[in-house]
C-alpha cells in the first residue's frame, strides 16, 4: 500500500503545483480526512475548526513540522491560529513564516503558518490534529439596508474546499448558525439540517473548488471597535494605577432605510429589543473608584455604576454607559472613560525590582434591551470585535531596565520617552499594538518589569524643591538689586555776600 500512497500523493501534488515547503515538495505528508466546522454562533467572531488526520508517507525520513495555509483574502481578518493534538490536547508551537520561499500558482500567495510536532512524525505514522482559526468581522449584512423594525440577515461566504499545502483524500465543511437559514449555495455536495449546512464530502481532486455562501438570520448585537486604546498610568507616590480607555465604536447591523423616532419610541412597549444599541456595559475591578465618562461633547451624566457584584467567584463592578443617542446599524459613537485602582493590587516589589501585571485589554458589551435593568450575566457576553488596538503603560519617571512580556504574538512592542508636568528626565511609555484582537485576549495579562530605586522615587520632589528654592533665591536676590538710575544729590546754593 505504501508505494500506492506515494504515487497518489505525487499525482495530487503535481495537479496542485504546491511546492511551498520541503515536506510538500517531497510528498511527505498526506491528509487522509479533514472536517472543517464554521461556527457562526459567537459573532462577530467566526471560529473555524479543522479536524484533520495527517500521515507521513515517506519511506524512511521523519517529519518535524506541519504547514497551515491562510488564504490571502482572509488574512487581514485573522485574529488567532492554534494547533492541538486531538488525543492529548497538547498545543503545538505555531510560527508565522515569511513567504519569500513560498512558490505556488496562487496569486496573491497565501499566508503560511508552521506548527512543530511534539515528536517527529515517523514514516507511516498518523496523527490527528485540531486547527483552530478565529476571524473577526468576516460576515456582512444582507441586505445592507433594512426597515427600522426589520430582521438582521447575514451572509457568510468562502470556498467550499480548503487551501492545503499537502494532498488530501477526503474533506467536508459544516457551517453552523444561531438563527434560521434563509438560503445557501445549492451545489451537488450540499445539504441542510436545521441550523447547519454541510458542503461535501469532496473526494481527492474529483470535485472542483467553488465559492459557497450561507445566508441566515441573527438579530443579536454585533459591534466593532474600529479603534480602542487602553492606557495605564503608574504612580508610586499615591499608590494609584489610573486606567483610561478610548473607543471608536460602530454598530455592524444593517443600515436603516429611514429613521423614525416615533417607531423607535413605540418599540419600547411592543418588543423586548430592537436593532438599536442603547447601553454599553463595561466590566471594571471591584476596587475601582473615581469613574467618569466623557465624549466629544462633554460628560455623559446618564451613565451609572453598579455596586460590587460577584459572578462565578469573580468580584467586579459594571459601568452602564448610556450613549447620547441609540446606535442604529452602521452608526458610530466615540468616547473615553476612566477610573483608578490601588497600585499595590497589581505591583510586586523586591527591593529595586518591580513587576507590574495588568490585563491586556478590557471588554465591552453592547445591549439592545429595552429594559433599564440588564441581567448581570450579560457582562460575559462577547459581541464587540476590536479591529485596531493599542495598549500604553506609562511608568514612573526614573524607571530603567524595562522589559515587556505578552502571552501571545502581537504586531509590535516599543518603548518611547514622554514628558509630563514637572518631569525632569521624562518617563518611559510602553506601547503595544495589535490588530484583530481574539476574544480570548480578554483573559490575558501583560507583565512589565522595571528597576526603580528610592532615589528615583524622590527625584521629582527634589527637583520641585530645587526649582522652588531657586525661584525664591532669584526673587530675593532680585529684590535687593538696584536696577534703576541712582538719584542725583540736591545742589545747595552758596550764599553770596
Amino acid at each position: 500500500m505504501k508505494p500506492n500512497w506515494q504515487a497518489f500523493a505525487t499525482l495530487l501534488l503535481s495537479a496542485l503545483a504546491f511546492s511551498g515547503t520541503t515536506d510538500a515538495v517531497e510528498g511527505g505528508l498526506v491528509h487522509t480526512n479533514a472536517i472543517r466546522t464554521i461556527d457562526l454562533r459567537s459573532l462577530p467572531a467566526v471560529t473555524e475548526q479543522i479536524g484533520v488526520v495527517v500521515q507521513n508517507v515517506r519511506d524512511s525520513k521523519a517529519i518535524k513540522t506541519f504547514t497551515v495555509y491562510i488564504p490571502h483574502t482572509k488574512a487581514d481578518r485573522l485574529a488567532k491560529v492554534t494547533v492541538h493534538e486531538r488525543k492529548s490536547g497538547a498545543e503545538l508551537q505555531v510560527s508565522k513564516m515569511d513567504n519569500e520561499h513560498l512558490k505556488t500558482p496562487l496569486s496573491p500567495q497565501p499566508i503560511e503558518y508552521r506548527a512543530t510536532f511534539l515528536q517527529p512524525l515517523q514514516p507511516g505514522e498518523k496523527i490527528s490534529l485540531n486547527i483552530d482559526c478565529v476571524y473577526l468581522n468576516t460576515i456582512e449584512p444582507r441586505p445592507k439596508v433594512v426597515e427600522q423594525t426589520g430582521d438582521q440577515t447575514w451572509l457568510w461566504k468562502d470556498d467550499a474546499r480548503l487551501l492545503w499545502a499537502y494532498p488530501i483524500h477526503k474533506e467536508k465543511t459544516v457551517v453552523r448558525t444561531n438563527g434560521e437559514i434563509k438560503s445557501y449555495s445549492q451545489i451537488k455536495e450540499s445539504s441542510k439540517d436545521g441550523k447547519s449546512v454541510t458542503f461535501g464530502p469532496f473526494i481527492g481532486g474529483e470535485s472542483p473548488n467553488a465559492p459557497v455562501e450561507v445566508r441566515f438570520r441573527d438579530n443579536r448585537e454585533q459591534l466593532e471597535a474600529m479603534t480602542h486604546r487602553r492606557e495605564y498610568f503608574v504612580s508610586h507616590w499615591s499608590n494609584d494605577l489610573n486606567i483610561l480607555e478610548h473607543y471608536a465604536l460602530r454598530n455592524r447591523a444593517p443600515a436603516l432605510d429611514a429613521f423614525d423616532k416615533v417607531k423607535q419610541t413605540m418599540s419600547r412597549f411592543m418588543k423586548a429589543r430592537d436593532n438599536f444599541v442603547k447601553t454599553l456595559l463595561v466590566k471594571v475591578p471591584a476596587d475601582a473608584r473615581e469613574m467618569y465618562v466623557v465624549d466629544e461633547i462633554g460628560n455623559v451624566s446618564t451613565s451609572s455604576v453598579t455596586s460590587r457584584q460577584r459572578l462565578n467567584g469573580d468580584a467586579f463592578k459594571v459601568m452602564q454607559l448610556k450613549p447620547r443617542y441609540p446606535l442604529a446599524g452602521q452608526w458610530n459613537y466615540t468616547w473615553w472613560h476612566g477610573y483608578s485602582v490601588p497600585l499595590s493590587n497589581y505591583l510586586r516589589v523586591n527591593r529595586n525590582h518591580h513587576a507590574l501585571r495588568v490585563p491586556f485589554i478590557g471588554s465591552i458589551v453592547g445591549s439592545a434591551s429595552q429594559n433599564e435593568e440588564i441581567p448581570l450575566t450579560a457582562i460575559n457576553t462577547y459581541n464587540t470585535a476590536v479591529s485596531k488596538y493599542e495598549l500604553r503603560i506609562t511608568l514612573p519617571e526614573g524607571a530603567t531596565n524595562v522589559d515587556v512580556r505578552v502571552p501571545f504574538d502581537v504586531d509590535s512592542i516599543r518603548q518611547m520617552p514622554q514628558s509630563y508636568y514637572f518631569d525632569s528626565s521624562g518617563r518611559t511609555v510602553v506601547v503595544v499594538e495589535h490588530a484583530n484582537v481574539a476574544p480570548s485576549a480578554v483573559d490575558a495579562h501583560v507583565l512589565v518589569t522595571y528597576d526603580y530605586s528610592m532615589l528615583s522615587l524622590w527625584q521629582k520632589p527634589l527637583v520641585i524643591a530645587f526649582v522652588v528654592f531657586a525661584l525664591f533665591a532669584l526673587t530675593s536676590l532680585g529684590s535687593r538689586m538696584q536696577l534703576g538710575l541712582a538719584a542725583k544729590p540736591a545742589l545747595t546754593a552758596k550764599k553770596t555776600q
